[in-house]
């Protein structure tokens, strides 16, 4: 199993600034396209401002459920910046309110996340009788970890009451 340790973390409010797709999610993997969000990250990394970067080297997956879909999401690639940002051209500013997150981590190559995801959703929540409550579903990647590699780890942040 490709999961880690997790624990419940309050987060503050951020601001990400990001490429946006929308997609449909990871655990329907009849609609999955596994090509959108390696394509969002390449075209970040390729044209966001290296100047911009944060110095912590955290980037950001933010998933926001589209009402009146089943399914799909709108997911933003990206890096915390701060409230008065200007985003270039092409990117977006999603904001996250503060909340509650249970964090999950996957470890392994990127190519197992959906195992992770599934178990993330369907063992560790439910174990931990937390609540999942409405708000943005998120990843906490390490910008220097190369995702490839089997010593590659990253959260997995579901929001819970």
């Amino acid at each position: 199993m490709p999961l880690g340790p997790h624990t419940t973390t309050a987060h503050p409010q951020r601001i990400v600034c990001g490429v946006p797709v929308d997609i449909y999610s990871i655990v329907i993997p009849d609609l999955y396209d596994p090509r959108a969000i390696p394509t969002a990250w390449q075209i970040f990394w390729a044209d966001f401002p290296k100047a911009d970067m944060p110095s912590n080297n955290q980037a950001w997956g933010v998933s926001t459920p589209i009402e009146g879909t089943q399914g799909q999401l709108h997911y933003i690639a990206g890096v915390e910046v701060s409230p008065n940002y200007n985003p270039p051209t092409g990117f977006e500013l999603v904001s996250i309110p503060a909340g509650n997150y249970l964090e999950v981590t996957h470890q392994g190559p990127i190519d197992s996340l959906a195992q992770s995801y599934g178990q993330a959703y369907g063992v560790v929540l439910p174990q931990t009788g937390l609540e999942m409550r409405a708000g943005q579903h998120l990843e906490l990647y390490d910008a220097m970890l190369n995702p490839m590699a089997d010593d590659f780890s990253m959260g997995i942040l579901i929001p819970v009451k």
